[in-house]
């Protein structure tokens, strides 16, 4: 018994062996590939068997199997079995002979079933695990069959049903999908002229190869395939970024698109790492491509170690091609990316600054010439990144310093000596960052930065640097100073005089730098930036120590730096600093310390100016610095004084005012002659002679000073020019010498020396003429009088002096106010009670002065005439180190003063109103030490408060001035009044401040309320008699409160003036008063800029947290605003609302603001059409600041943040209500404006829900946006010169261009956005929840098309539908039916612009439509060509075809069987124009005449509905289409039985009827039908021959001779009739009726040419004479020959040399034909039957036709009687059909002798007289002919 091991063996082998006998037997190749197809996989399984013989024997049936394949190509093996035998085995075998099979099964198969057969192969190719050599050529077998695949398989767009159902379909797993996108992604960098190779392996270099050379035909397949739903974002990024960079514009175009729709994770380390392994193997400009997506990304900033040898490689690269040259460029820019973000870059950052100094230096260095553009730019990115590298670590580690300056050593060198002027701007920018990264702490590495950083502030062109000895070639000053500034502290001295040393250059930039060296507050601001900020001020340095290094290091020092130095730039902010340096050493432990901000050096000068405290201090501190640096600061002081420098001369002074005497009188005398010279000058001649007056009074020599000063004033009557400036010097320093001298009590009373001073000024004031003199004598006077003791008895002349100085006050002289109020003071007491009042009057009169400043100036002049020194006013002028003197202040002056001025308050004149409070707050300001003054606060309070109601703005700020002073010098309860007061009037409406109403009262300024005299209301009087004249007393309530309304203002205005900040401040009343905050809020936005800054002061001092008040007190202060933005009656109002809402809601979350924003946006956009434009311009702003605070937040996170999707859904509907036709058009305008940055700037996902509104309000838009002048310039386009065509042409550019457009683009993209959600962010008003944003943008597209109006609409909305089928066609698809039938309805617009914009989007429509649709389409548009009258129409359907052509070619062809019928008629339209039309159309789809063969039935059914229609031009273009269908199908060919049977009926109906232009067409196209249709000649030569004679019987004179032609075609083609007795008869009755004069005079229609009569004449004896001949046969009957010769003999009898020519030819064409006949006789040797053959041959009857043509022809008695001349005058083309016709005519052997005779006397006098040898030559050949008959006939 056998074992079933032996069994199944046998089994095994019977069931191989019968396959194998099967295989055999099958005798031809359908039964061998059935067989194939169904046990080939199973044999191939065989191949594992266990038994050897089995293996065998299955290894024999194979190779049978692929003998037989090689025998035949056509036999399909079973592709899906064979894949699945391969997959499922694991043996070699079976594996290696599946390969086999399945690479011969794959080149058999068809396109269609490659792409079936596809999935499968892909399936098997990829093996995750367990793979081997075979699935290794598998694999490539794959590949290979994919690329060949691609070449002719289109994938299915991406995110289409079919894309969908591919995935299904393939059923690839990840592994299997990644290796195919790996594989596809090498076959792309694929290059076999490249040296490195994407693969080393030999067999897949092979298949790319094979493909390469179809490279262009596979990869835009390819890249559709990538997009497919087989391959996910990751697997598709590596080859999306090698097809970005494809020279294939289509495929290049689809990497674009999956840029855009894909979500390339760049954070991902897999596509970072990806991206740099291809980075490795790309081209240039691929690599440039990587670079630009790794800059996206922070992952791969940290993969230093590659960004290393990226930088590395290209900077040694020696290509410098473009590419490489962008290469560099884009390497640049994502090293700098990489510095800027990389948290490890510094691990590296040596390195990489090292090869970039080499690559620089390589270059040239220090400087490079013969540099490109492109290399300049890469120098200079190379210096930037060095910068950055150096920056990378925030601070260079203290152990690098040596390093850290060997850099900025050679940096410094760099910029010096590199020209190129953006290589300078970025080695700046390089020095700039190592600034603030360059820490150093050594001692001896900080020497070694000043020396460098001085020596690049001193150098100048040329000098050589001490480290590389290179030359200077540009500055480096300001980079250099910036650095001390930045490295250095502020108490460095070193760098303070390299400061200093700035301050003396000549560029601008240079000398700020340097004053911000030397500004604290600048020192503050930049270590707050730098965080190095660990004390509320920068130390100062001593001024022992600024002094040292200023003032005695001058051994040290350059000559250069000493020069500069010396410079009044320099020596003055040497004296300030000094001045300030002591300053606040002084007052640092005092209440007058000096906070280091941005008014530090103003504090300082005020406080000197005005606190005798402060003075004090800095006197003791100036007291206590040696004496040598004090004498060394007052000698630089009055060396710039020296120079003109005005800084110098007011610190000397105050210096010199608060010095020692001891101090004074160490100073060399070198010093007067300095201050001598500045007096010569007038701009500091007072400092300069009052420092004088200081220093000389304190010596024992002043009086002989002032008595050659007094000498020196002599001559001022005379004095001009110079020697007056002496003489101005001279008086002063006189009286400063006198009244310092006063001061320090050594001048008791009224000396010589002061009388004599005294009386050269009044001379001068009452005799000089010269201004600037008797100002310096008043300047004299003022200090005479102050200064000096009172006087005991009156003065000689005061009273002429007095009313000098009254006279110039009246003239605004302020200098002589305030020599009047001092002089005052000496002669008070000396005057009785009647001239004191007289006199105080006379100063009161001096009101009437307009003049401000002179008001202050007076007031501050009756301070001093009360109090003297008393007064704080004259503070500095106590100048001496002495005692202070008594003053003798008048008290009782001061009363009557205090009293006068508070009364005069209370005035109703403006002026004097005005001037009283100038006074009073005078003397409340100088006068504060009075008690007098204390005790009356009250009543100046009451009267400051009256002031603030005031109308005049200058009266406002004295009054709130003025109640700041008195709240600081009141007790607590006058605190508290004033406070409420004014919180009352600042919040209600009934303001205590406001005053009160008299009869004089001004309410209105004059003009404001005019009547109709003329005159105008102002007073309260006024407004009383008014009333009573129009008997209605309300008036006066009605004026009343407006007046009261506008006092409100003015009174709220004057808080913002000088004093009231304080007021408010300081009250705990307002901090309980929540009230208070809108109105205070608001406030500090007003447009006055006083009121800003008095309210920014309040809020400071009065809310401690501001912050945290508003957001308590938000909702009160927003709607505060919101009410008075709209409701406030004055425009500050509403200007300051807009501004404050503006501020409000910048930097605070949007949930604090959400519910206010629908309010926001309509008040901002409601205030854009304010009258006031101020306030249009403030609610301008707000409306930029809510944009940019939404397209801001749309930026972040991508604009899927809460607070974007919040803002964006308040903003877009009122953005969108604003662009209807209601709102203004500034509304309008800012609203467009507005909506289209938020589109651009807006991410397509955050748009995409608010994308269908938005899309139809900006295609709705666009013809409102156009310009109103449009409309008329279309109107009147003839009288600019254009036509409205060429406007429109402009009009549709211009929406091209449009940003409207550009929006509407990201609108459409926005829809194509994959949200990051299920559900979208938000919804938009108006469109229900849920709503798909497509499905609704759909709809309202669909609605535009019945809602727009106007050509830029119109045409916008065209574009929109083409956008959607070029970029969104996926998404599109669904609607693109019902589009193409609603613009099919928009096609017939009577603007032809819009017609062709609608034309051009339908036919981008048919792209995507059904083929329902595409058929309607092609029935509309004949419609429009057959149905209708119009030419209009024609014309449209003539474009639609033409645009389907052009736009949609592919449907075009897929239906040419409904296109190309109607083009073929259309192009013989009677329009030129629709003509064209269609023409291009036929000419782009139709390759040849086998076009017409392919469409006949169809063009011959269309042509056959409407050949027959009523419209003329229809009917035409039908006739014209059959003549041209018949004469070029297929020239040559003859028509088949259903062709001749399709095209005779149209041949029928196209020529029957009456005669019409162009119809000769038709007619000629006749007998070439005939021709060609020989195969119905049985059927239809009765109607052939009737149709024929009928058309040539036709008497259109035009239209007869092209029917005769045709008659004659016809007679030549029907060769089997004979119609020369029908038609010959014919001819002769239409010569005869040619010729007769009579029937020529008839009055016909004129014919369609221009052609006279005679030609048309001549045309048709042409056209006769051709179909004659073409008639006649040899068989011809005698009267049909006689009536021949009849017509001949007319024609020839007409002398025209055009029938004669005619004549001619044909008759040799005629005898052509005898003579073939007769050859044809010859060759047959028909010697017995030559009856039969040519009966008339040799008859008398033919031989007799053939003489008498040869009489009437040639006309041999004519020739003979005029010896041949005739002949000889003819033209020589006549001539040379007349030799021919006689050549053919001697050839014929049946003439007779007789015939020969005559020819031979023509021939002869030819000869005798023809000159042209060709005619000559033919004659000798005619001759000898006829000479060879005659002689053989002989």
């Amino acid at each position: 018994m056998a074992t079933p091991a032996a069994t199944d063996f046998a089994r095994e082998k019977r069931l191989i062996e019968q396959l194998e006998f099967r295989i055999a037997s099958a005798d031809n190749s359908e039964k061998f590939q059935t067989i194939l197809q169904k046990f080939l996989p199973a044999l191939l399984l065989k191949l594992a068997s266990e038994h050897v013989d089995n293996r065998n024997l299955t290894i024999k049936v194979c190779q049978y199997i692929n003998q037989r394949l090689k025998i035949d190509e056509g036999i399909q093996l079973p592709i899906e079995g064979l894949s699945k035998t391969f997959r499922e085995s694991s043996s070699p075998f079976v594996k290696q002979f599946s390969i086999l099979f399945i690479q011969q099964g794959l080149v058999r198969l068809s396109p269609k079933h490659s792409i079936d057969a596809l999935p499968a192969i892909l399936r098997t190719s990829v093996r995750a695990t367990n793979h081997d050599r075979n699935d290794d050529r598998m694999f490539v077998v794959a590949v290979d069959f994919l690329l060949t695949t691609l070449q002719h398989w289109k994938p299915p767009e991406h995110a289409s049903q079919e894309d969908e159902a591919l995935k299904a379909l393939f059923g690839l797993d990840s592994h299997q999908s990644r290796s195919i996108s790996n594989q596809l992604s090498q076959f792309l960098l694929y290059d076999p002229k490249a040296s490195n190779t994407v693969t080393t392996d030999e067999a897949i270099k092979t298949t790319f190869d094979k493909h390469f050379a179809v490279r262009s035909a596979i990869v835009p397949n390819l890249a559709t395939f990538i997009f497919t739903s087989l391959f996910v974002d990751d697997e598709r990024f590596i080859p999306a970024t090698i097809l970005s960079v494809d020279a294939n514009a289509i495929a290049s175009g689809k990497a674009d698109v999956m840029f855009k729709q894909c979500n390339f994770d760049m954070e991902s380390d897999d596509l970072v790492d990806a991206a740099f392994d291809l980075y490795a193997v790309a081209k240039p400009k691929l690599q440039t491509r990587i670079l630009g997506l790794l800059a996206r990304s922070k992952a791969s900033t940290t993969r230093t170690e590659k960004i290393v040898q990226i930088i590395e490689s290209q900077l040694s690269s020696p290509v410098s091609s473009l590419e490489a040259s962008k290469l560099r460029a884009a390497m640049f820019s994502y090293l700098i990316w990489a510095i800027r973000i990389s948290p490890t870059i510094q691990l590296v950052a040596g390195r990489l600054q090292g090869s970039l100094k080499d690559f620089i230096e390589l270059q040239g260095w220090p400087m490079a010439s013969d540099l490109s553009p492109t290399d300049l730019e890469i120098r200079a990115r190379a210096y930037e990144s060095i910068g950055l590298l150096a920056a990378s670590t925030n601070q260079v580690p203290r152990g690098k310093t040596e390093s850290s300056f060997a850099l900025i050593a050679w940096l410094f060198t760099s910029l010096r000596c590199d020209t190129g002027r953006d290589v300078k701007h970025s080695i700046e920018e390089s020095l700039g960052r190592l600034m603030t990264a360059t820490s150093v702490d050594d001692p001896e590495e900080l020497q070694k930065f000043k020396n460098l950083l001085l020596w690049n502030i001193l150098a100048s062109e040329g000098d050589e640097d001490p480290i590389y000895y290179m030359p200077t070639r540009t500055n480096a000053q300001y980079p250099a100073v910036r650095f001390a500034n930045k490295i250095f502290p502020l108490a460095d001295v070193d760098a303070r005089v390299m400061d200093l040393l700035a301050l003396a250059s000549d560029r601008r930039e240079v000398v700020e730098e340097g004053h911000r060296g030397l500004d604290p507050s600048w020192h503050s601001a930049n270590a707050r930036i730098s965080g190095t900020d660990t004390i509320s001020s920068p130390l100062l340095p001593s001024f022992a120590q600024f002094a040292s290094r200023v003032f005695t290091e001058q051994t040290s020092r350059s000559v250069r730096e000493q020069a500069v130095l010396q410079s009044a730039p320099a020596l003055s902010s040497i004296a300030i600093f000094s001045r300030n340096l002591i300053a606040s050493q002084a007052w640092r432990s005092s209440t007058f310390a000096v906070t280091t901000d941005s008014d530090w050096q103003t504090r300082i000068e005020a406080t000197l100016d005005n606190e005798q405290a402060a003075r004090a201090l800095f006197k003791t501190a100036f007291e206590q610095e040696s004496t040598k640096l004090q004498s060394k600061l007052l000698q630089n002081c009055y060396e710039g004084m020296a120079k003109a420098s005005i800084d110098c001369g007011r610190v000397g002074f105050q210096l010199t005012s608060l010095a020692s005497n001891s101090s004074l009188n160490a100073l060399d005398e070198a010093v007067l002659a300095k201050l001598e010279l500045a007096t010569r000058s007038s701009q500091d001649r007072h400092m300069a002679c009052r420092t004088i007056g200081i220093l000389i009074s304190s010596s024992d020599a002043w009086q002989a000073y002032v008595s050659r000063a007094v000498a020196d004033c002599k001559p001022w009557q005379t004095a001009v020019g110079q020697e007056l400036n002496l003489v101005e010097g001279s008086l002063l320093k006189a009286a400063y010498v006198l009244s310092r001298a006063a001061l320090r009590g050594v001048v008791h009373h009224l000396n010589d020396l002061v009388k004599s001073v005294w009386l050269s000024c009044t001379e001068i004031i009452q005799k000089s003429t010269s201004k600037s003199l008797r100002q310096v004598a008043y300047v004299a006077i003022g200090q005479l009088a102050l200064c000096l003791p009172s006087a005991s008895e009156p003065l000689n002349g005061f009273v002429i002096l007095l009313d000098s100085m009254l006279a110039d006050a009246k003239k605004e002289n302020e200098t002589a106010v305030s020599a009047l109020g001092r002089f005052i003071s000496q002669l008070w007491n000396l005057l009785g009670a009647d001239k004191q009042m007289e006199l105080l009057d006379k100063l009161y009169d001096l009101h009437e002065v307009r003049k401000t400043e002179f008001q202050f100036a007076l007031g501050e002049a009756l301070a001093v005439s009360a109090l003297r020194f008393e007064s704080s006013s004259t503070m500095t002028e106590f100048d001496v180190d002495a005692e202070m003197p008594c003053s003798s202040p008048s008290h009782e002056l001061f009363e009557i003063l205090l009293g006068a001025v508070l009364s005069k308050c209370q005035t109703t004149k403006p002026a004097l109103k005005k001037a009283a409070g100038i006074w009073l707050l005078s003397l409340i300001q100088f006068c504060t030490n009075s008690d007098l003054l204390r005790s009356r606060l009250r009543e100046c309070q009451a009267a400051f408060s009256r002031l603030l109601s005031d109308r005049d703005e200058v009266v406002q700020e004295t009054g709130s001035r003025g109640l700041g002073l008195v709240y600081e010098k009141g007790d607590k309860n006058l605190r508290d009044d004033l406070v409420r007061d004014l919180v009352q009037s600042f919040t209600g409406n009934s303001a205590k401040t406001s005053g009160t109403v008299t009869e004089e009262t001004q309410l209105f300024e004059p003009g404001a309320l005019p009547t109709e005299d003329g005159q105008s209301v102002t007073t309260y009087k006024d407004i009383v008699s008014l009333a009573q004249e129009m008997g209605d007393p309300s008036l006066v309530y009605r004026f009343m409160n407006l007046a009261s309304n506008n006092a409100i203002w003015t009174s709220r205005a004057a808080f913002g003036r000088f004093g009231l900040s304080g007021v408010l401040a300081d009250s705990k009343y307002l901090q309980e008063n929540k009230k208070f905050y809108p109105k205070l809020f608001r406030y500090r936005f007003d447009p006055n800029p006083n009121v800003q800054k008095s309210m920014d002061d309040i809020w400071k001092a009065l809310v401690k947290d501001s912050n945290a008040t508003v957001d308590e007190n938000f909702d009160l202060i927003m709607e505060d605003l919101l009410k008075s933005i709209v409701y406030g009656r004055e425009w500050r109002a509403r200007e300051a609302s807009c501004a404050a809402i503006s501020d409000l809601v910048q930097g605070r979350e949007v949930e604090k603001f959400g519910k206010y924003l629908d309010e926001i946006w309509k008040v901002a956009f409601k205030v854009l059409d304010d009258v006031k434009e101020s306030v249009r311009i403030s609610a301008m702003k707000l409306c930029r600041t809510m944009t940019g605070m939404l397209i801001r937040n749309l930026e972040v996170g991508e604009g899927t943040t809460k607070r974007a999707a919040t803002m964006l859904k308040h903003a877009m509907p009122f953005l969108l209500q604003q662009m209807d036709g209601s709102a203004a058009k500034e509304v309008q305008q800012y609203a467009i404006v507005t909506l289209l940055e938020v589109v651009k700037k807006a991410p397509p996902r955050s748009l995409r829900a608010y994308a269908p509104v938005i899309l139809d309000t900006l295609v709705n838009s666009l013809s409102s946006l156009e310009h109103e002048s449009i409309n008329y310039l279309h109107l009147n386009a003839d009288k600019y010169g254009f036509t409205a065509e060429k406007l429109d042409s402009m009009r549709v550019s211009s929406v091209g261009a449009s940003p409207v457009s550009e929006a509407i683009e990201r609108c459409l993209d926005s829809l194509t956005a994959v949200s990051t959600s299920s559900k979208d962010t938000e919804t938009m008003d108006g469109v229900e929840e849920g709503t798909n944003p497509i499905d609704d943008a759909m709809h309202r597209l669909e609605a535009s098309f019945k809602s727009t109006i106007g050509l830029p609409s119109r045409v916008g909305l065209s574009r929109v539908m083409i956008t959607l089928v070029i970029r969104h066609h996926a998404i599109f698809r669904p609607f693109a039916d019902r589009f193409v039938r609603l613009v099919r309805k928009s096609i017939l617009d009577r603007n032809a612009t819009i017609s062709q914009s609608f034309i051009t989007a339908l036919a981008y429509l048919l792209r995507l439509a059904s083929e329902k649709e595409v058929r309607y389409t092609i029935a509309y548009a004949q419609k429009l060509y057959f149905e209708s009258l119009e030419v209009s129409h024609r014309a449209v359907a003539g474009e639609i075809v033409q645009a389907v052509s052009k736009a949609s070619n592919d449907v075009f062809i897929n239906f040419a069987s409904g296109f190309l019928p109607f083009a073929f008629i259309g192009r013989k339209d009677l329009d030129e124009d629709v003509r064209n039309r269609f023409e291009s159309a036929w000419k782009d789809n139709v390759g040849g005449a086998r076009a017409l063969h392919l469409y006949l039935r169809e063009i011959v059914d269309l042509t056959t509905i409407h050949i027959k229609s009523s419209l003329w031009p229809i009917r035409h273009a039908c006739c014209f289409a059959v003549a041209e269908l018949t004469t070029t199908m297929e020239t040559g060919r003859a028509y088949s039985k259903d062709e001749a049977t399709l095209l005779w009926p149209l041949m029928q109906e196209s020529i029957s009827g009456k005669t019409w232009d162009g119809k000769e067409k038709v007619v000629v196209a006749f007998p070439k039908f005939v021709k060609r249709a020989e195969v119905i000649w049985p059927d239809a030569t009765k109607q052939m021959k009737t149709i024929i004679m009928r058309e040539a019987k036709r008497t259109n004179s035009a239209y007869r001779p092209h029917a005769l032609a045709a008659l004659a075609e016809y007679a030549k083609v029907r060769t089997d009739l004979d119609m020369s007795a029908e038609v010959v008869p014919f001819l002769v009755d239409t010569v005869e009726a040619l010729l007769d004069t009579d029937e020529m005079d008839l009055d016909e229609k004129p014919s369609v040419s221009n052609r006279s009569s005679e030609s048309v004449q001549d045309e048709t004896l042409c056209s006769i004479i051709t179909c004659l001949f073409a008639n006649l046969h040899v068989s011809t009957a005698s009267d049909v020959l006689e009536q021949s010769m009849a017509i001949v003999k007319r024609a020839h009898a007409q002398a025209s040399s055009i029938v004669e020519i005619s004549l001619c030819q044909e008759v040799k064409m005629f005898v052509e034909g005898v003579v073939e006949k007769e050859q044809e006789k010859d060759a047959d040797e028909m010697k017995a039957d030559r009856s039969a053959t040519s009966p008339e041959l040799s008859g008398q009857k033919f031989e007799r036709f053939l003489h008498e043509l040869v009489l009437a022809l040639l006309d041999v008695d004519r020739l003979v009687s005029a010896r041949h001349t005739t002949h000889a005058s003819d033209t020589e083309t006549l001539r040379f059909a007349r030799t021919q016709m006689g050549l053919k005519l001697s050839q014929v052997k049946t003439i007779s002798l007789a015939t020969r005779g005559v020819l031979s006397k023509v021939f002869d006098g030819w000869l005798e007289n023809e000159r042209s040898k060709p005619l000559r030559e033919l004659i000798v050949q005619a001759v000898q002919i006829n000479k060879t008959a005659i002689a053989s006939v002989g």
